[in-house]
């Protein structure tokens, strides 16, 4: 994730992060679209996906070249498997 992404991502996110939120990964890729995934411990209610909505609404104002987004959220009960931590724009800590 660049620097600018990163930036957009996480002023997006101020006040925005729902207690269930373990993870967000958030990729522009290379036909202009941004994948949003959040990862939740429970299912996320609507109220919890709509916050998220909204930021990722945030961070595409920031990008005027991409026209499409793709939206995830998804009930992921065990540990995140992290491979490429660029691509995390948030990860909860776990024990």
């Amino acid at each position: 994730m660049d620097n600018s992404l990163a930036l957009s991502v996480h002023r997006a996110l101020l006040c925005a992060i729902p207690k269930n939120l373990k993870g967000l990964r958030v990729v522009i890729e290379e036909n202009n679209k941004l994948l949003w995934q959040a990862f939740f411990d429970a299912e996320p209610t609507e109220v919890e996906m709509e916050v998220l909505r909204i930021a990722s609404t945030e961070v595409l104002a920031d990008y005027p070249d991409i026209h499409l987004i793709e939206e995830e959220f998804l009930y992921h009960p065990a540990s995140l498997n992290i491979h490429s931590i660029e691509e995390w724009a948030f990860v909860r800590w776990e024990p």
